[in-house]
């Protein structure tokens, strides 16, 4: 025995017969074209993520805004490949700055060799304090603990690092206190950390009515404009300053400051009703697979788990092969439809695991091999299927649609190419 490590085993090692001496069987298979599936990958199930659309939605924003873009990338891209957009956003020169939440994510990004201003914004910092230094990434401070952590860093280093601070206006999740803000900033100071970020986060922006004076985004919006007075007098060279999410970005002019920090708009999710300008956005994410298997059925005849469904009628069925483990949640049993042929088919009987089944029996051509499109549009027609409509079948919000989707199924980035 010899042992092969392939891409085609996903890297892994497996066990492989040694070939035949004979000459008549010493060839090599020519490869076998895949219309769907990755190279590596023998499930055609996969999330195709369409980097131009990304671009596109990118430079809407900006436009709306007139500022600069810094994205927010964490959650792997929110389920998107965090490398892959991240690398396009960069190499089109598309974007002020990335944004994540964890040190680990900025350093996978940093590692791949996509070199572009970073916030790590989470609170979960401690112990990576000189991984950000080293990478030129810029720590968020959230807690007076970070200030301290930071300040030994620099003590280590010799050289000044400069910081963001975060501040609580209302949100109460993270943010240092008003009241502990100008302490804060003197220790900083003193300690070799330069204050050159003030940022914080809106509870309500997506929900807020910006006709309403009263809301609670206006009032976070009076209380950092306190906090950036008390900043700065006790001595924070605040040159950067940054309040507004996607729903910030796009509803409230008087939130974009000096740059804004959109997630799910680049993403083309998220829906402004009470945006009159609603910047354009295309949803980057399908999540598709083929048919592999065709059944025909009799009238009353039970499928799936619990036996939950039953065909009202002679009909024919379609096996697809991803379920819950992929991203399509049980709780879409009886709800969720696919697009196969260019025709929205319902998925019938309950989820499995690995499985969906859809009736087909309004698409009589369809074959093993066809498309089938579970989110987003189809190359053959029908009504896309919105990340929007995918979370109201499954009871989720659009953004655990996307950041829900399964490792195990591959991410295919088309688009974005060049620079």
């Amino acid at each position: 025995m010899r042992y092969l490590d392939s891409p085609a085993f996903g890297g892994c090692s497996a066990p492989v017969s040694a070939p035949p001496s004979d000459p008549e069987h010493a060839r090599v298979a020519p490869p076998v074209e895949r219309r769907a599936s990755p190279r590596r990958h023998v499930r055609p199930t996969r999330i195709e993520v369409d980097l131009d659309a990304i671009l596109a939605n990118v430079a809407s924003v900006r436009a709306l805004t007139g500022v600069p873009v810094h994205a927010v990338v964490k959650a792997d891209g929110y389920g998107h490949g965090a490398t892959a957009v991240a690398r396009a956003l960069v190499a089109h020169r598309a974007v002020g700055g990335l944004c994540v939440s964890l040190v680990e994510e900025g350093v996978a990004i940093h590692d791949a060799g996509v070199v572009a201003p970073t916030l790590v914004m989470g609170p979960a910092q401690a112990g990576g304090e000189d991984e950000m230094i080293a990478r030129a990434m810029t720590p968020v401070v959230s807690d007076p603990g970070d200030v301290e952590r930071l300040v030994a860093a620099v003590a280590r280093r010799g050289r000044p690092v400069e910081i963001h601070l975060k501040v609580d206006t209302g949100m109460t999740r993270l943010g240092v206190a008003i009241d502990q803000l100008a302490a804060i900033v003197a220790r900083a100071q003193a300690g070799g950390l330069i204050v050159v970020g003030l940022m914080t986060h809106f509870a309500c922006a997506d929900s807020d009515d910006p006709a309403d004076p009263g809301c609670m985004t206006y009032a976070q919006l009076a209380a950092f404009e306190r906090a950036t007075a008390i900043a700065r007098g006790a001595g924070a060279p605040i040159t950067v300053r940054h309040t507004a999410n996607s729903s910030g970005a796009m509803l409230f002019p008087a939130a974009r400051f000096d740059r804004v920090r959109p997630g799910i708009a680049i993403y083309g999710n998220g829906h402004w009703a009470t945006d009159a300008q609603a910047a354009p956005r295309r949803q980057a994410m399908r999540l598709c697979t083929e048919v592999v298997q065709i059944h025909e059925v009799a009238a009353g005849t039970p499928v799936g788990y619990g036996a939950l469904w039953r065909a009202p009628r002679a009909t024919r069925l379609a096996v697809l092969p991803l379920g819950y483990a992929d991203g399509l949640p049980r709780r879409v049993t009886g709800h969720a439809e696919v697009l196969i042929g260019g025709v929205r088919c319902p998925l019938v009987g309950a989820i499995s695991m690995d499985i969906a089944i859809a009736d087909i029996g309004a698409v009589p051509h369809v074959r093993p091999g066809a498309l089938a499109v579970l989110l987003g549009d189809s190359p053959e027609g029908g009504a896309p299927i919105s990340t929007a409509e995918y979370a109201g079948w499954s009871g989720l919000t659009e953004y655990e649609v996307t950041c829900g989707m399964s490792k195990r199924v591959p991410r295919v980035h088309v688009g974005g190419a060049g620079g």
